[in-house]
């Protein structure tokens, strides 16, 4: 059985309160989260946090992207990012070992492009 946590955001600063479920994924969910070809969507979203972004938290709770937009980065990052990485570190791991790799595989294309010689 997975393993589920709610937690309480508090977003507008309007008094109403927000219970988010966040839910422990399966391994087929992660990897077709970070493995198919989906569209990137909306690419604030996307730089919200260090290393993953919003919809990363969406795909691990019950909130709309309307509700957690109406947060601010600190309280989700106080909140629901903390309770996200509890239940779901595979997910977390398998994200930086890919940007892990991306990054190398970027490095050694620019060092390649830096040390070959000219066309002439």
């Amino acid at each position: 059985m997975r393993a589920t946590r709610t937690i309480v955001l508090h977003p507008d600063d309007d008094g109403e309160s927000l219970a988010v479920v966040v839910r422990e994924l399966t391994v087929a969910e992660v990897r077709n989260a970070l493995l198919t070809d989906e569209a990137v969507g909306d690419p604030l979203q996307s730089l919200v946090f260090d290393g993953f972004g919003l919809g990363d938290l969406l795909l691990q709770c019950d909130a709309s992207a309307a509700d957690l937009e109406r947060c601010t980065p600190s309280e989700l990052e106080r909140e629901l990012v903390p309770a996200c990485k509890e239940l779901n570190p595979f997910f977390f791991r398998v994200r930086q070992a890919i940007a892990r790799s991306a990054k190398a595989v970027q490095a050694a294309v620019e060092q390649t492009l830096l040390t070959a010689p000219a066309a002439s």
